[in-house]
């Protein structure tokens, strides 16, 4: 394992721990025997090491869809899903981490910058996916629309985390259902407009608000 990997497992490791991020580098550096000045050739800050950890969801989320051989063949709706569908596989996987981030954040992960790397990914990902859509005229060539269609999609996702964060039924079904439900949604109105589509999804996130 790299530095930096290694920089990671420790940070995440301390918040599991203590249920609240390091306060200094010291401290984590410390904790894997490793030099400050050394340190700092891999990351300057905490908010940096959060960066990267939520970066890593990303990657692991895109290579698990990317490598099914069936991904290729998926429509774009298909794909967006597959990727909320993998994304929330990976997370379950560092619940516990997540839980403690979110609630030290006050809820909004994306003020703190932890983010923001998984921002600019994500954009990336999904402004490929919308291309491919208009080309296949999944999604309707709207004017100035689709310019915004990214940001929707970025909102989307952090209602899908945030979610996922306050889902307590089993297995996190009714995350499953929410994202089946704000996607289909998503392109229904980017394609042909909806209103049953529209109807459906506003009503199960009021029940489960």
């Amino acid at each position: 394992m790299d530095t930096a990997s290694k920089i990671r497992k420790a940070f995440v490791e301390y918040v599991l721990e203590h249920e609240r991020t390091p306060k200094s580098i010291y401290k984590l550096a410390k904790s894997i025997k490793l030099k400050e000045e050394d340190f700092y050739a891999h990351y300057t800050n905490i908010s940096a090491i959060e960066n990267d950890v939520w970066r890593g969801f990303f990657e692991e989320t895109r290579q698990k869809i990317e490598g099914e051989e069936v991904y290729a063949s998926y429509s774009v709706r298909e794909k967006v899903l597959a990727f909320y569908y993998t994304w929330i596989e990976v997370l379950k996987a560092n619940r516990s981490y997540i839980s403690t981030l979110y609630h030290e954040h006050k809820h909004d992960l994306q003020a703190s910058q932890t983010l923001a790397s998984f921002k600019e990914e994500f954009h990336d990902f999904i402004e490929n996916l919308l291309l491919e859509g208009r080309e296949t005229q999944e999604i309707a060539e709207r004017p100035y629309l689709v310019e915004m269609y990214p940001n929707v999609f970025w909102a989307q996702a952090l209602l899908v985390l945030r979610f996922w964060v306050k889902d307590v039924s089993p297995n996190f079904e009714k995350t499953d259902v929410y994202i089946e439900k704000a996607v289909n949604f998503a392109f229904d109105v980017m394609g042909s407009t909806s209103l049953d589509s529209a109807f459906d999804f506003f009503k199960y996130a009021f029940q489960n608000r």
